[in-house]
C-alpha cells in the first residue's frame, strides 16, 4: 500500500472545511435569563416578565421571524396551554445577537404551587428560517430552565361592598344582528342571567331622543329601552339610567341637540329636557319598573345641547339650567332615584373641578344631585397611574363636594385581556378602597367589531373573556352574599378533608372547578371532562374554602 501525504492533506483539508462550513452556518436560539425567577405576580397589578434571549441566524439569511411563548406543561412535558406569546416578524440577522421581551403576566393565571401535580410554566422558542415559517432552532424544556410564578405579598383586599354593572344596551340590536350568549362551557344562555354569574348586580343603559332618525337606526329609543329595563327587572337587577338629550351619541367631543330640539330657546330647552326624562321615567313606571339612578347628560365635561349649552363659549349658566331641569323632574317624579352628574376623564381632577365649579358659579342646585359619575378608558402603558389619578380624584371629589362617586364606564382593549382584566381588578379595588359606590363596564358585550368597538370583554366564540373574571375574582367574590344554588347536583367526599376529594355530578360532566379562599382569591383553577374528579388539596392551607362548579352553576363550601 502507498502513502501519499498529499492526498491525506487533502482529505483533512476537505473534512476540516466541512466541519467549519457547518459552524459557519448552524442557528439556532437560546433563552438567556429571566429578568426574575421566581416572578412575583401582584394579585392587584400583576407583574411583567423580562425573557432574555439570543439567536444566531444561518449563512444568508436576510432576517428571520422569532417566536417566544408561555406555555404550561405537564408532568411528562407536554403541552397544555399558551399563557402569552409574541411572534417577531423579519428580525436583522444575528450572529450570538442579545435582546429582550417582556410579557405582562395577569394574576389571573394560577400560581405554580397551585398548578396541576406535575403542571410547570415554561418558556418556549422558535427560530424560523429566513424568507418563511419553516422551523430552523427551538428551545424549551429540554434546554431552558422553567419559570415559577408565586405571590408573597400578602395582599389584602377591601371589603367595602360595591354596585358591580354593565352598559348592555346594544344587547337587543346585537341579538336581532343574530348574535348569542355563551357561558364559558358554551352553553347558550340569556344575556342577564350570565351577567349574575359574574356577580354582577346592575345595569346601565342609555337612551337617545329620537334615534330613527340617526345613524342609530332606531335603536334605544324609549320602547327599546324599556325592553331591556323588563328584563333586567326580572332579573332583580338595579337598572341605570343614561339620558344623553340627542338623537344619537353625546359625548366628550360632540353634544348635538336633537333635531326637534334645534331651534328652541333656553327655556324652551329647559322644559323639553323636563318632559323628556319625565317621559321616560312613565314608560318605566307603566311597566312596574324604579330605576335606582339617572344620568342626567352623558359625559358632559364641555355642557350639553350645544352650542347653546357648551360650557367653554360662554355656556355654563345654560348648562346648569338644563341639568336643573333634568334633575328636578328626577326628584319631581320620585325623590328617591339617585341623580348623576357624569364627567369622563375621571383621572382629570381639574376638568371635574373647573365644570362644578364653573356649574356652582352659574346656579347650579347641586343639592338636587346625588353622585358624580366618571369614565375611564385607559390604554396598555397607563392604566395604573390613571387609576391612581382616579382614586385621588374620587377623594378629592367626596371630600370637595360631599357627593358620593362611581364609576360609571370604563373600558380596555379587547386584544389584551390579560392586562384588561388587571386593570378592572385595580379600578375595583381602587373604588373599594375610596368609598366609591360601584364600578361599570362599557358595553362589555361588544366582540366581532361589533361596530367597530374594540373595548369589550367578549371572546369571538360570543362567551365572557377572561376579563369578567375580575367581577368575581381576587377579592371581589363575596361570601356572604353566595347563592347556594343546585347543592344537589353535586357532591364532595370527604369533606372536611386534608388531602384529595371527589367531586361527583349527578347529571352533567364536569367541565370546570373554581377553588376561592374565604376572601374570595381564586387558589385553584381545575378543567374537567367527566362526571366525576379526584382534586390534590393537600397544598391548601387549613381553612375554609369556596368550590364553584360548571361556571357557577353550583357553589359548595369545603373545610380543609
Amino acid at each position: 500500500m502507498t502513502y501519499n501525504t498529499n492526498t491525506f492533506n487533502k482529505v483533512s483539508l476537505f473534512i476540516v472545511s466541512l466541519f467549519f462550513t457547518s459552524v459557519i452556518i448552524a442557528q439556532s436560539i437560546e433563552i438567556v435569563s429571566y429578568g426574575e425567577n421566581p416572578l412575583e405576580v401582584n394579585p392587584l397589578l400583576g407583574s411583567n416578565l423580562t425573557i432574555n434571549y439570543k439567536y444566531t441566524s444561518e449563512t444568508g439569511s436576510t432576517g428571520n421571524h422569532i417566536y417566544i411563548g408561555l406555555e404550561i406543561l405537564d408532568a411528562s412535558n407536554t403541552y397544555q396551554s399558551t399563557v402569552s406569546d409574541i411572534t417577531l416578524n423579519n428580525q436583522l440577522v444575528g450572529n450570538n445577537t442579545q435582546s429582550s421581551i417582556d410579557f405582562f403576566i395577569g394574576s389571573v393565571h394560577t400560581l405554580s404551587e397551585n398548578l396541576p401535580n406535575g403542571h410547570y410554566y415554561q418558556i418556549k422558542a422558535i427560530l424560523y428560517k429566513s424568507g418563511g415559517w419553516t422551523e430552523n432552532a427551538w428551545a424549551g424544556h429540554w434546554n431552558t430552565p422553567s419559570l415559577s410564578l408565586q405571590d408573597t405579598s400578602n395582599t389584602t383586599f377591601s371589603s367595602n361592598s360595591i354596585v358591580k354593572g354593565a352598559d348592555v344596551s346594544w344587547m337587543t340590536e346585537m341579538e336581532s344582528n343574530g348574535f348569542i350568549w355563551k357561558d364559558n362551557n358554551g352553553t347558550s344562555k340569556e344575556l342577564l342571567p350570565l351577567l349574575k354569574e359574574y356577580n354582577l348586580d346592575a345595569v346601565r343603559l342609555r337612551v337617545w331622543v329620537d334615534p330613527s332618525i340617526s345613524g342609530a337606526n332606531g335603536w334605544c329609543d324609549i320602547e327599546d329601552f324599556v325592553k331591556k329595563a323588563k328584563l333586567a327587572k326580572a332579573q332583580n337587577m338595579d337598572i341605570m339610567v343614561c339620558i344623553h338629550y340627542s338623537d344619537w351619541w353625546a359625548d366628550p367631543g360632540k353634544q348635538n341637540k336633537p333635531a326637534a330640539w334645534s331651534s328652541f330657546s333656553v327655556s324652551q330647552l329647559e322644559t323639553a329636557v323636563a318632559n323628556h326624562t319625565t317621559d321616560i321615567l312613565t314608560a318605566l313606571n307603566i311597566e312596574g319598573i324604579t330605576p335606582k339612578w339617572v344620568q342626567i347628560g352623558n359625559e358632559t365635561n364641555d355642557g350639553m345641547l350645544w352650542t347653546t349649552g357648551k360650557a367653554s363659549t360662554g355656556g355654563f349658566t345654560n348648562y346648569a339650567k338644563f341639568l336643573n331641569a333634568g334633575s328636578n323632574a328626577v326628584k319631581a317624579y320620585n325623590n328617591s332615584i339617585k341623580t348623576i352628574l357624569h364627567i369622563a376623564s375621571g383621572n382629570n381632577n381639574s376638568l371635574f373641578r373647573w365644570n362644578i365649579d364653573g356649574l356652582l358659579n352659574n346656579g347650579f342646585v347641586i343639592n338636587r344631585f346625588d353622585i358624580i359619575g366618571m369614565s375611564l378608558y385607559p390604554e396598555t402603558g397607563n392604566w395604573k397611574k390613571m387609576v391612581d389619578d382616579t382614586y385621588a380624584n374620587m377623594l378629592d371629589l367626596k371630600s370637595r363636594y360631599n357627593k358620593d362617586v362611581l364609576m360609571a364606564e370604563v373600558g380596555f382593549s379587547s386584544s389584551t385581556p390579560d392586562i384588561a382584566y388587571q386593570f378592572l381588578v385595580y379600578m375595583i379595588e381602587k373604588t373599594k378602597q375610596a368609598e366609591g359606590l360601584g364600578v361599570f363596564y362599557w358595553e362589555p358585550i361588544a366582540h366581532k367589531n361589533w361596530n367597530s368597538y374594540s373595548k369589550g370583554a367578549w371572546d369571538d366564540d360570543g362567551s365572557p373573556s377572561v376579563v369578567m373574571d375580575a367581577f368575581i375574582n381576587q377579592g371581589t367574590l363575596n361570601t356572604e352574599k353566595l347563592a347556594i344554588e343546585n347543592n344537589h347536583l353535586f357532591s364532595i367526599c370527604p369533606n372536611p378533608s386534608n388531602n384529595f376529594i371527589t367531586i361527583k355530578s349527578l347529571n352533567d360532566k364536569i367541565t370546570s372547578i373554581k377553588i376561592y379562599d374565604i376572601t374570595g382569591k381564586l387558589i385553584k383553577r381545575i378543567k374537567g371532562e367527566r362526571a366525576s374528579e379526584t382534586i390534590n388539596i393537600s397544598k391548601l392551607l387549613t381553612g375554609i374554602y369556596v368550590l364553584k362548579i360548571n361556571n357557577s352553576k353550583s357553589m359548595q363550601f369545603l373545610k380543609k
